[in-house]
């Protein structure tokens, strides 16, 4: 079977947050003027054991002036241990156990399972509170020797070859 769409024609893929300390986390403002759905990919990679929380906030503009945090239940997926992992059988594997989880308005990395982790979660434009059509990524707690690395994949309405910015008004 063959994936039927050109993925990068049909979403826009966003790094909001490049590999930085989870102590220090800026995330990019996500547009949604021109989106059906946008799903945020959320890396950390342990060092230290402190749970981190993350959570969604609308915003009236790109600039995050304006935010109202969601508290709308968001469909989560979540992977307690995405590391390498050596076995007599090969030398180095991954685990992808990515799990669909109770939803929720946000999601906390138990870190004290000693785990790189990974969460996804779900955001639809429709949800939106009136006058907010932005959508930011936000962390609570972390660690500084962890790190935090995030993307957004967004389902454009209208799809094309290079798709407009979402970072922008």
């Amino acid at each position: 079977m063959s994936f039927p769409i050109s993925l990068p024609e049909h979403f826009k893929i966003i790094n909001v947050a490049p590999s930085q300390a989870a102590n220090a986390v800026t995330y990019d403002v996500v547009n949604c003027k021109n989106a059906n759905k946008v799903w945020f990919i959320i890396t950390q990679l342990y060092a230290a054991d402190t749970d981190i929380t993350f959570s969604l906030v609308e915003c009236t503009d790109v600039a995050g002036g304006t935010t109202s945090a969601v508290t709308k239940a968001l469909p989560i997926w979540y992977d307690v241990d995405i590391a390498a992992a050596t076995t007599a059988a090969a030398a180095t594997t991954h685990i992808d156990a990515l799990t669909k989880i109770t939803s929720g308005s946000s999601h906390k990395m138990d870190t004290g399972a000693g785990k790189n982790q990974m969460c996804v979660i779900e955001w639809d434009p429709a949800k939106h509170s009136a006058g907010y059509n932005y959508i930011q990524l936000t962390d609570a707690n972390g660690n500084a020797s962890n790190y935090v690395t995030a993307i957004a994949i967004i389902d454009t309405t209208y799809k094309q070859a290079t798709p407009p910015s979402a970072v922008v008004d």
